[in-house]
């Protein structure tokens, strides 16, 4: 079957109807309904393999350890492939819970060679309010955490959240650096939860902040400056063809915020449309083939994020409790709100 549900615990029914339903609230709830469903194993073992005529084969077999159910060898992987522990998926579940993430899955899929445990992060501002963590025993995922607006619920689900959310989840390879990785994304994650938080709330304000023709044209200055006078011709040309994909991702129906007057969401829209898109929705791989993980957490695209936060953030934050704005230059924090009906923001873009 598509779902290839396995077995597991939901918080609400689903549309395949195989899983158990159940109240989750705390991290030790949703552990061990993930545990005592034989979803999730409690202890993991390599062993050799041989041949029916007992020769040593390549690799060695993952065999899982179960609370209620008999053990099982789940997958053959290589001699260098390391496995998530059952200590480190707990780790990273606790960490999601305690962060103020509410579970809402426990579940494997693939005969147990895929775990997951699912949450909700919030919701109400049209962004991302789902947090999943996936992991498979036979390298066919790598450990896999990150937030989607699709509820993860079987195989089916998990496709379309990594196929319209993925690009921006981060991923550990199964390898020998795994444990330390899981480390960092395990304090990563409530950052994340909280930030998300904060990002929502700056997103509703963003929505309700319309800027006049001159205010946004320095916003845009800010977010996707042109080449120096003194830089080189390539350089240049990059960053205004930066800048005519930033008009064209604000043009798309998808990015366009509050109708014809537009708005600063807009704006930071488009922006982070490219960070993993080109301006036509084409995927934007990371350089140098470097590691999902890395540049989620480490890398460029993380600082890019934030400083696109960081402007819209002023262009926000400006606004007086008493409704009147005040306006100062971008480069010293930025910026001007006005009536919709004074605005400009997305005509200067269509324009520009």
């Amino acid at each position: 079957m598509a779902h290839e549900w396995h077995r597991g615990v939901l918080a609400a029914s689903s549309w395949h109807g195989l899983e158990t339903v159940a109240e989750m609230h705390t991290a030790e709830d949703i552990v061990a309904h993930g545990e005592t469903s034989g979803a999730w194993p409690i202890a993991l073992r390599s062993e050799d393999v041989y041949t029916s005529g007992g020769l040593r084969a390549p690799g060695s077999a993952i065999v899982a350890s179960y609370l209620a159910h008999p053990d099982r060898a789940l997958s053959v992987v290589g001699d260098r492939y390391r496995a998530t522990t059952p200590d480190e998926w707990r780790t990273l579940v606790r960490a999601a819970t305690a962060a103020g993430a509410r579970p809402t899955g426990a579940f494997s899929l693939r005969d147990g060679t895929r775990v997951l445990a699912t949450f909700e992060i919030g919701s109400g501002s049209g962004l991302v309010d789902h947090l999943m963590l996936a992991d498979s025993f036979d390298g066919t995922l790598q450990l896999t955490a990150g937030t989607s607006s699709v509820r993860v619920v079987c195989a089916n689900t998990l496709k379309a959240a990594m196929s319209s959310d993925g690009k921006g989840m981060a991923r550990l390879r199964h390898t020998a650096s795994l444990e330390e990785k899981v480390n960092v994304l395990a304090d990563t994650i409530g950052e994340s939860i909280a930030s998300g938080r904060k990002v929502r709330e700056l997103y509703e304000r963003a929505s309700r902040t319309v800027l006049p023709a001159d205010a946004a044209r320095e916003a845009f200055d800010a977010l996707f400056p042109s080449a120096p006078d003194d830089a080189s011709q390539r350089a240049k040309t990059r960053a205004e063809n930066e800048r005519t994909d930033a008009r064209i991702a604000a043009r798309r129906p998808e990015n366009a915020v509050g109708g014809a007057a537009g708005n600063v969401a807009s704006l930071w829209n488009a922006a982070t449309w490219l960070v993993d898109r080109e301006a036509d929705g084409a995927t934007r791989e990371c350089r140098g083939g470097a590691d999902r993980l890395d540049s989620l957490l480490f890398g460029a695209r993380s600082k890019r994020i934030a400083e696109i936060e960081t402007v819209i953030e002023r262009l926000v934050e400006v606004v007086r409790p008493d409704g009147s704005v005040e306006a100062v230059a971008v480069a010293e924090a930025v910026a001007m709100g006005v009536p919709a009906e004074q605005a400009g923001l997305l005509d200067w873009i269509l324009d520009g």
